[in-house]
């Protein structure tokens, strides 16, 4: 209900407070399939800032889903190559070393879908307009009040850019605004971990940099200097920045960077004299490493930086927020079309808060020196293991927690809890990756060749396939050696629940007497958990 008459109220079914790549990527996600949520951000347009470069395969897959994949790499097609870092004198000058990023490697081996090389403005230009296309109500320059909180509803107070006031009635409501969110605080939830790992000055600049960079395939480079600045430019090669770390006993910011000094680091940075570029600004900022104590409080979520800050190394934030949104939103799905009972949301901040943990701890461990707080000595994982091995704790799982929490994705076989392997498929399916075979936010009773009881119970349980879809495995991927059942871990008799985020929720390996009363209880469990204690 309207909590104020006086204001006009509109409903939705989900809220998304926050129009950043996290926030618009929820409102794609949701309206894809049939959910039509009201985004509100506070900004006019995408931000120019240059951000995060780099989008891993477990993130373009969730993008394929919903049709939007094939636009991003057009973008990536359509600039040159820039798939290299590296360690440098200068950037004008010679390279210490340098190496490929992990991001673009070739991961033909475990997805589908290879990295995208991408700045985060272009991606947030083709997924908002993906957003708007299936049905999204994204409204810009719209600013975020305070929110309401009922056990069966949320009321969000916004401003238009008029700065008329109205409401928005959600069932739900996603907070992705932002490492400073309103709302987390609003809510009272704290974090755990650093507020400032390092204290970072970031200086803008204009310059032509085509006569250094084109060729090279660098989309980010270190100076070897004493600063150890990091240098980023955009696509355009016109435009960058150079950052260096200080000092916070240095609180004063305006004489320390100065415009003399701010010249003087850029120049050397660059390796050009400073009648090559122009100083646009510069901006002070905290580098953090930190999690939020909750991701969720009754029907309020939080996403992205609301939820966790990682450090840039790595390139893992932009990715672990987007699949925040992905967890959530074929979660919120689920329960939005009644497949699912509410208390199936409750598993998107147990799932999500271990790997923001992971992430982060990983991110502060890539920084070594350069953080000024101790970083732990934990195993170093690779960038595949963090951005796509990763696995979610399921209900029934073993109290002994055997099974590793991260591994390298090509070692997992169908595990519950981790991504389902990828293979190219032939027969029927042939040309289709394994994770094709989830469609239309449903789950996937996906048997062996021989798992013909698995299939008829499928069909049993959802008889009209409103939200279980149903495949076999081929004998043979369309290449390799190894067979698709060995691959995936069940055998030519077994078969496994997939849900519509690709995790696998359920597994066996052999068939049985009863297959419906087995695919019940597993269906029963995926989606309307029951909590298993040691």
């Amino acid at each position: 209900m309207n909590t104020d008459s006086r204001i006009p109220a509109e409903h939705a079914a989900v809220q998304i407070v926050g129009g950043n790549i996290v926030g618009s990527s929820a409102a794609l996600f949701l309206a894809a399939r049939g959910i039509a949520p009201v985004l509100v951000e506070k900004h006019p347009a995408v931000s120019t800032r240059l951000r995060a470069k780099l989008f891993y395969p477990r993130t373009m897959e969730a993008y394929r889903c919903v049709g939007a994949d094939q636009e991003i790499y057009a973008v990536q097609h359509s600039l040159p190559p820039a798939d290299h870092a590296a360690v440098v004198s200068s950037l004008a000058g010679p390279e210490v070393r340098r190496w490929l990023l992990p991001a673009a490697a070739d991961f033909g081996d475990v997805s589908p879908c290879p990295s995208a090389l991408v700045k985060q403005a272009d991606l947030e230009e083709v997924v908002r307009a993906h957003a708007r296309a299936a049905g999204a109500d994204l409204r810009f320059r719209h600013r975020f009040l305070h929110l309401r909180r009922y056990d069966d509803h949320v009321v969000a107070h916004m401003l238009d850019p008029a700065g008329k006031p109205y409401t928005v009635e959600a069932d739900y409501l996603l907070a992705a605004d932002g490492n400073r969110s309103a709302i987390r605080e609003g809510l009272g939830i704290s974090h755990s971990g650093d507020k400032a790992v390092s204290h970072v000055m970031e200086i803008g600049f204009q310059a032509d940099l085509r006569p250094v960079l084109e060729g090279r395939r660098l989309a980010l480079a270190w100076t070897d200097t004493p600063e150890r600045a990091f240098i980023s430019w955009n696509t355009a090669y016109d435009r960058g920045t150079v950052s260096v770390t200080y000092s916070p006993a240095a609180v004063d910011l305006d004489t320390v960077f100065d415009t003399g000094r701010r010249r003087d680091i850029v120049s050397r940075a660059l390796g050009l004299p400073a009648s090559r570029f122009t100083i646009t600004g510069n901006r002070p900022w905290q580098m953090a490493g930190w999690v939020a104590d909750a991701y969720s409080t009754g029907r309020v979520f939080l996403l992205g930086d609301a939820a966790h800050v990682t450090p840039p190394t790595g390139g893992f934030g932009a990715n672990a927020g987007i699949q925040d949104a992905w967890n959530l939103t074929v979660k919120l799905v689920s329960v939005l079309r009644d497949d699912a009972d509410p208390g199936l949301l409750d598993d998107y901040a147990s799932e999500r808060h271990a790997v923001g943990r992971l992430t982060v701890e990983q991110a502060l461990l890539r920084l070594g020196d350069r953080a000024e707080t101790p970083v732990d000595s934990r195993p170093l994982l690779s960038e595949a293991a963090v951005a796509i091995g990763y696995r979610y704790r399921m209900p029934g799982d073993d109290p002994d927690r055997s099974v590793p929490e991260v591994d390298e994705p090509g070692r997992w076989r169908g595990e519950p809890g981790t991504r389902l392997p990828h293979m190219f498929l032939t027969g029927r399916y042939d040309g289709l990756s394994t994770l094709d075979l989830v469609r239309d936010g449903r789950h996937l009773l996906l048997s062996g060749p021989e798992g013909h009881g698995w299939v008829r119970a499928a069909h049993e349980v959802d008889p009209r396939g409103t939200f279980l879809g149903v495949a076999q495995l081929p004998r043979q991927a369309r290449s390799g050696t190894a067979r698709p059942t060995d691959v995936c871990g069940i055998g030519d008799h077994g078969a496994m629940l997939v849900r519509p985020d690709h995790v696998i929720a359920w597994r066996t390996t052999h068939a049985t007497a009863n297959p419906t009363t087995a695919l019940t209880e597993a269906v029963r469990q995926a989606v309307r958990p029951i909590r298993v204690t040691a």
